[in-house]
């Protein structure tokens, strides 16, 4: 589905406040409600709008810890990757898991309430996770930049 200037200036709108009201959005991007309501739907129909959901201050719910793991397995069998991506996709902690080229195999996003937090879910479970060979962990001291919006250049 190709998108305009104005299904940008709504997916912009979104981005800055997903629940930004649809005549907030009509007034943005100079069109009346129902033309915005429509392209909307059809955003969400083209699966380009995947759903709406809060952006949450992980640190006030304790978890004030990022880090950043890469893991390797021992073999990349179907069942060792299928047995390993089950156990990271059950692991609450995991907030991100990714395939990644290069030396390791996976590019995991965890976060903890602290360093010691950290360290039991690293032996507790990812090392624990039957094919897991190799564990890096790397923590982030700061978040310099994080946006959860995209380019639409």
């Amino acid at each position: 589905m190709l998108i305009d200037d104005f299904d940008r200036q709504i997916i912009a709108a979104l981005q800055e406040d997903a629940r930004m009201p649809i005549a907030l959005i009509a007034e943005r991007v100079s069109l009346s409600a129902t033309p915005v309501s429509r392209r909307l739907k059809r955003l969400e129909e083209a699966g380009i709008i995947a759903g709406y959901a809060p952006i949450i201050d992980q640190r006030k719910l304790g978890l004030g810890l990022n880090a950043y793991v890469l893991i390797n397995l021992h073999a990349h069998t179907d069942e060792n990757i299928s047995a390993f991506e089950a156990e990271i996709i059950g692991n609450p902690y995991v907030i991100a898991c990714h395939a990644v080229t290069g030396d390791m195999d996976y590019l995991l996003h965890v976060i903890a309430r602290d360093v010691e937090h950290l360290n039991q879910i690293t032996l507790k479970t990812l090392v624990r996770i039957p094919g897991v060979r190799d564990v890096k962990s790397i923590i982030a001291l700061e978040a310099v930049k994080q946006s959860r919006s995209l380019p639409l250049g």
